[in-house]
């Protein structure tokens, strides 16, 4: 067994590395493994998608509430420019006839008085505007259907600075100015305010500014129904492109959790890797343990084999040659002379047989089936046992580490065939296909103990069981039918 462990040894040269190596795989794959389990483990339960929904919608409603308030006062600015600038021809048309006595004087006429005030009550003008005021530009009131105004001085700021200066303004008013206690008096909280300017008749500078207060219902009301249109097509436009944003991080959210289940199957598939490396790495230690255990007990045997065989032929021989050189009759010479050769010829023999089954033959040039029919040729002819021999077409050949324990173990297992089972009815089989080799050695003998395998005298077999291991393989020794004993030994391919 010595020899065989030593071949494999040499053949697999980098085997010695393995457990290290081994380690150093468990240790790296291990970690990556929980790291690649950590981040398939992340936020399982909310989805991007799902994400995504929440967080667009809220931001879509911000910006879409943001849009529509903003679209909203443009509109209303729009509207009320717009009726700024209807009520500025209609003052232009029937008010500024009225003010034209300012060019010329500080006040207005009673005439002028008078007309404006049936104008506000009595033309449809009138109806639209609840209160009109009239102003020089000085910031004084010069007309005012509240008559205790007439006459006040008002500090000139803001949209009246604005009229003074040549333009149109209007904007919502909520009434808070001291001029605007008659409009608040009547119960008015919020009013249409305008100031126009009125120019002197052909030329171009101001000489008044007219103010008007009109209700803001038909404003509203027409502001209303702009900002629904417009707050309805906001709502649609977000909501298309939600739907869409939402259609494109779907489909990213389903190939991202089709990836997480197959990066949680390839991970479960590596933490099984890890535990089988793991074993097969103790397996290795353990294998590795028991050859040099086994290597020991070989050495044992060999110098055993050695002392008990060519040793004690060769002891008999020096004592013979005693009587061959001493002065006995020739006949007592000659018969001690053939003495010695006998023992010489035994020890020669013996020694001969020992390191045949030390060396191996030349098997990397042989098939897989050559190796075996090598095997039981050599055994045949040294012992001359009958084997039969049953090869079914082997469909891959081995490397030459499995061709080298094959060889040693069809001749080991012959030899336990041959001297425990007595040369009965041996038979060997070997089967083979792309994935795995099977030998299997059988006798019709008194069948093996199978508790005794690796002790003294069946070292053989637990060479060969470990020497399969190292290699990936497995060993398996079963009764017979009939009686005596079958051992099965595969490797992989």
């Amino acid at each position: 067994m010595l020899p065989m462990a030593r071949a494999i040894d040499e053949s697999l040269r980098p085997a010695p590395a393995t457990p290290a190596v081994t380690q150093r795989l468990g240790t790296t794959w291990g970690s990556t493994g929980r790291r690649l389990g950590g981040l398939v483990g992340l936020n399982q339960s909310t989805t991007l998608a799902r994400r995504f929904l929440l967080a667009s919608l809220l931001v879509l409603l911000v910006g879409g509430i943001t849009v529509g308030w903003w679209v909203g006062g443009q509109l209303e600015r729009g509207i009320v420019d717009r009726t700024a600038s209807i009520t500025g021809l209609y003052a232009e048309s029937f008010i500024q006839p009225r003010l034209e006595s300012l060019a010329d004087g500080a006040w207005l006429t009673q005439e002028d008085r008078r007309q404006l005030t049936w104008l506000l009550r009595d033309t449809p003008f009138g109806e639209r505007i609840v209160s009109l005021k009239v102003w020089r530009p000085d910031g004084t009131v010069v007309y005012s259907q509240d008559e205790e105004l007439i006459g006040q001085q008002f500090p000139v700021e803001g949209e009246l600075a604005q009229a003074v200066g040549g333009t149109v303004v209007a904007d919502m008013s909520a009434l808070g100015s001291v001029e605007n206690v008659s409009e608040t008096a009547q119960g008015f909280t919020r009013l249409l305010e305008m100031y126009v300017p009125v120019r002197e008749p052909g030329g171009d500078r101001v000489i008044g500014v007219a103010e008007f207060y009109q209700l803001p219902t038909e404003i509203d009301q027409e502001v209303g129904a702009a900002q629904l249109r417009s707050w309805l097509a906001v709502v649609i436009a977000v909501t298309l492109v939600y739907l869409l944003l939402y259609g494109i991080v779907r489909q990213g959210s389903d190939t991202i959790q089709a990836q997480q289940v197959a990066l949680q199957r390839q991970v479960t598939e590596l933490s099984t890797l890890l535990d089988q490396n793991e074993q097969l790495r103790e397996r290795v230690r353990v294998a590795a343990e028991r050859n040099t255990t086994l290597s020991e007990r070989q050495l044992r045997r060999i110098s055993s084999d050695l002392h008990d065989g060519p040793g004690q032929m060769l002891a008999l021989a020096m004592l013979r040659m005693d009587e061959v050189a001493g002065s006995g009759s020739g006949d007592a010479r000659a018969a001690a002379a053939a003495d010695v050769k006998s023992a010489l010829d035994d020890a020669l023999r013996d020694m001969r047989s020992i390191a045949a089954g030390l060396r191996l033959p030349e098997l990397e040039s042989l098939s897989t089936a050559d190796v075996v029919r090598r095997a039981v040729d050599d055994h045949s002819r040294r012992t001359g046992v009958p084997v039969t021999v049953d090869i079914e077409d082997v469909s891959r050949e081995a490397e030459l580490p499995t061709k080298i324990a094959l060889f040693r173990a069809v001749q080991e297992l012959l030899s336990n065939a041959t001297r425990h089972g007595e040369g009965r009815d041996v038979s060997v089989a070997l089967f083979g296909d792309r994935e795995q080799l099977l030998l299997t050695v059988a006798d019709a003998g008194p069948g093996i103990d199978r508790s005794r395998v690796g002790t003294e005298g069946h070292l053989g077999l637990a060479g060969v069981r470990e020497q399969a291991e190292l290699l990936g393989g497995g060993f398996e020794l079963a009764d017979r039918d009939g009686g005596g004993a079958s051992v099965t030994v595969r490797w992989p391919l």
